[in-house]
């Protein structure tokens, strides 16, 4: 009798007990072998278009059509990708993660102006535009020159002695210091000189005659003597010169309008609570 009682006190008994007991109990609610399987959910649907979209993908990375088996493995992975968020989605991985947010927003954003991208403007509209936004179409003063670098700092001496030289039709392009600065620039707008010279460079040339040594001129680099060779004022084109931008500039307005009346009509259905200490 003690031997029975000293085999219902070991360690590996005990063990074996509880997991019939867990094996007991799963079988209770767990279902059978021969349960019917689980019915099928929501159909995913693999449309033609999605598919040549697919194929169009692999071209454009391979340069070649894919094979078969290699279009079977991209409607594979297209089921998979599929499952996986449909997945994702039930169990509410994509709420509060900003780069699913912002793509959301993103793709809502392109939605909302995909519309102006469709429109073909009535010739009016454009000339309408063109009108409202000269400002735009307005082609900056330019200038085209040579110059002859005389060094950070202006020696009177060197000035005459390289105005005489130029007068006798001497070489511009071997006298003064030497330098990286181009010796002849084309025509350029303002933004092209004063990255080459320095700020304020543009209006110092403007206002020099045309076709004569003219100097000292500052510069970021130091001083120089110029030869304004060709200057184009600033001037308004035309709407036939400047069609095709006015084109792409209204739609791109007419999409920011557009943009804007959706936004504030999907905002209408919302009601914005803020922070007390934001009111």
């Amino acid at each position: 009798m003690s031997g029975l009682r000293q085999f219902f006190r070991q360690p590996l008994l005990h063990f074996m007990l509880l997991g019939a007991l867990i094996f007991a109990a799963y079988g209770l609610v767990a279902p059978g072998s021969e349960t019917e399987p689980e019915q099928p959910g929501e159909d995913i649907i693999v449309t033609q278009q999605q598919l040549d979209r697919l194929i169009e993908e692999y071209h454009a990375t391979w340069q070649r059509p894919p094979g078969p088996e290699e279009k079977e493995a991209l409607i594979d992975g297209y089921i998979r990708e599929e499952i996986l968020v449909r997945e994702a989605l039930r169990l509410g991985l994509d709420q509060g993660d900003t780069v699913i947010r912002r793509r959301l927003a993103q793709k809502m954003d392109f939605l909302a102006t995909s519309a102006a991208r469709s429109q073909q403007p009535a010739e009016q509209d454009l000339k309408d535009f063109y009108a409202a936004n000269e400002a735009y179409y307005r082609r900056p003063g330019r200038i085209a020159f040579e110059q002859v670098f005389l060094g950070p700092a202006v020696d009177e001496e060197l000035v005459d002695e390289l105005r005489e030289s130029l007068r006798t039709g001497a070489n511009p392009e071997r006298l003064g210091k030497r330098t990286l600065l181009p010796f002849r620039v084309r025509l350029s707008d303002k933004a092209r000189i004063e990255g080459l010279l320095g700020e304020g460079a543009f209006e110092r040339l403007e206002g020099l005659p045309r076709n004569g040594w003219q100097g000292p001129v500052k510069s970021g680099y130091g001083a120089h003597l110029v030869r304004v060779t060709e200057y184009q004022p600033p001037e308004l084109l035309s709407f036939d010169t400047v069609r095709e931008d006015v084109v792409t500039d209204w739609t791109q307005k007419r999409a920011q309008d557009i943009r804007a009346d959706a936004l504030e009509a999907m905002r209408q259905r919302y009601r914005v609570v803020l922070p007390e200490a934001e009111r």
